[in-house]
């Protein structure tokens, strides 16, 4: 595999288990300024948000290792539920809010495009 795109799709994993585990552990502090008085069941889906990216992440650095096909799906994976996340935040951005949907797009957007340009990088070396 080429070795830039397995760096890109490394970074963006190892920043996807860090940012699920701080979600997990410290969900209003991960979520942003929206959700320091956060009660009940906010948190509880900070935290399984936070569940899905440990997933996705632990997921695609586990099959950077030693499976370009399984990596390549993983990181493919990962890039769709950013690039919806990022559609989600857009179509729902009242609710989120202004501060909210900055977070949203900080996170998510570097992450999608990365994503999707290692995975075709990926895909082209297989």
């Amino acid at each position: 595999m080429n070795e830039s795109s397995i760096r890109v799709a490394r970074t963006i994993a190892i920043g996807r288990v860090a940012y699920g585990a701080a979600c997990m552990s410290v969900p209003r502090l991960a979520l942003g300024p929206g959700a320091k008085n956060a009660e009940g069941s906010m948190i509880w889906m900070g935290r399984a948000f936070g569940v899905r990216d440990v997933i996705l992440g632990a997921g695609a650095l586990l099959a950077l290792a030693d499976d370009q096909q399984a990596a390549t799906r993983w990181v493919e994976m990962g890039a769709a539920a950013d690039g919806l996340d990022i559609l989600n935040a857009v179509v729902f951005r009242k609710e989120l809010g202004g501060a909210g949907l900055i977070g949203v797009f900080a996170l998510a957007v570097p992450a999608t495009v990365g994503g999707i340009w290692a995975a075709r990088r990926m895909r082209a070396d297989a």
